[in-house]
């Protein structure tokens, strides 16, 4: 025991110390954040441009009333549509002056309305792209409301009356915890869960090729030769897991305390609402122990991994496998578990090994999934890391030994039989 605990304090300074930890447990916040929230961040305050639409009529059914339609305004105050009318005859007898005006980018789009869009509900949007989905999706919008109030009013109705009787309904989210009501958005719920998992995927990957690295860099310079002789391969593959696992560990906390230290200043600065972030702290636990539970699955597998090669290249497409066995859940937790964190699939993946990690963190998140149904879920993947840590160990002994070429499935399952 005491050998173990020797490289676990030696694994965990080596590691600590390094410019590496300390670059990656200030930097690693701000790449996270910058992965989930820049996207949204650049989408919601990026400003659109002023469009300039031209609207052949032929309908003569909107000519009359396209500034009402089209009123919206920037944030600086100028139109975000100038709508201009075009004569439908000319552009019958010659539609390339009008294509002309595109291609300049005198004009953004060319609406062209039939006759008979009562009848077809049909109407050509011209433009040099239409890939802007904002501005189709609001001309697509806008005339269909349009169109639907003359039909209404040759029909004989009241198109206001209509309106107030066919309102829109708004649906609050409360979320109900421990019996008590949270008032909850689905963005904010799907932000956080996203935040969550994002972490738990890039440490669990970072911190397990950081042992398969570890591993194969001592096996390389022969100074695994030089720590067997003083204890056995089973300590150490142990004394490493442990103290890579405690170095993540402790970057956890410094990032736990420091967002923490972060919402509480921007709470009492008035930067942000109060309850903008309406997190339990038994999420917090959670979020640590299934770190643990998917580091010793994921790690002992690295573990063997790295003692299975003799070069980065060989290791590296070793564990392709591995990380596939981290990207599915990860992808799983993110569709399905959100969608439909009670579903059968959803509870049968949450206990299983590899799975449970982020399946059971999701369910946690999102629906409170019943206590033993957690306390199951913990005691299954403990299970499995056992007899994940005495088959890798096996691989373990007899691979950090063995150089040269890279070892096939049969030799593997030998060493497992015979280590």
């Amino acid at each position: 025991m005491n050998k173990v605990l020797k490289i676990i304090k030696r694994e965990f300074l080596t590691r600590v110390t390094s410019k590496g930890f300390i670059i990656g447990t200030v930097l690693g916040p701000f790449i996270l954040a910058a992965m989930t929230l820049l996207p949204a961040f650049i989408s919601s305050y990026s400003e659109p441009e002023t469009q300039i639409i031209q609207v052949l009529d032929r309908s003569e059914l909107f000519s009359n009333n396209l500034t009402t339609l089209f009123n919206d305004t920037l944030s600086n105050g100028s139109p975000r549509f100038i709508m201009m009318t075009g004569d439908t005859t000319a552009y019958r007898t010659d539609p390339a002056p009008f294509h002309a005006a595109l291609e300049k980018g005198e004009v953004d789009v060319l609406l062209a309305i039939p006759d008979d869009i009562l009848q077809t509900n049909r109407l050509n949007y011209l433009s040099q792209s239409v890939s802007d989905i904002d501005v189709i999706r609001t001309v697509r919008g806008r005339f269909n409301n349009a169109l639907n109030r003359v039909r209404l009013e040759k029909a004989g109705l009241d198109p206001a009356r209509v309106d107030s009787l066919t309102a829109s309904l708004n649906v609050n989210t409360v979320k109900i915890s421990n019996g008590e009501e949270q008032e909850k958005g689905t963005g904010q719920e799907i932000l956080t869960v996203t935040v969550f998992l994002m972490i738990l995927y890039v440490t669990i990957i970072l911190y397990g090729q950081m042992v398969m690295r570890g591993v194969l860099e001592e096996k390389t310079s022969r100074i695994m030769e030089v720590l067997l002789s003083s204890t056995n391969s089973f300590s150490l593959m142990l004394g490493k897991l442990f103290g890579i696992g405690s170095v993540g560990l402790l970057q956890y906390a410094i990032w736990v305390s420091a967002g923490i230290g972060l919402v509480t200043f921007a709470g009492s600065g008035m930067m942000m609402p109060a309850n903008a972030f309406s997190i339990e702290m038994s999420v917090f636990v959670y979020f640590v122990l299934f770190f643990i539970l998917g580091y010793f699955i994921f790690s002992a597998l690295f573990a063997a991994v790295g003692s299975m090669c003799s070069t980065q290249e060989d290791a590296q497409a070793l564990a392709t496998p591995v990380i596939f066995l981290i990207i599915i859940p990860f992808l799983l937790s993110i569709s399905l578990g959100m969608q439909d964190p009670n579903g059968n699939l959803t509870r049968i993946l949450s206990y299983l090994p590899f799975f449970a990690p982020m399946m059971m963190f999701t369910r946690i998140l999102v629906s409170n999934p019943a206590g033993w149904e957690i306390a199951f879920s913990i005691v299954v993947n403990v299970a499995a890391i056992f007899l994940l840590a005495w088959i890798c160990a096996r691989i373990y002994r007899v691979g950090i030994l063995m150089y040269g070429k890279r070892p096939n499935l049969p030799e593997v399952l030998r060493w497992i039989r015979q280590g």
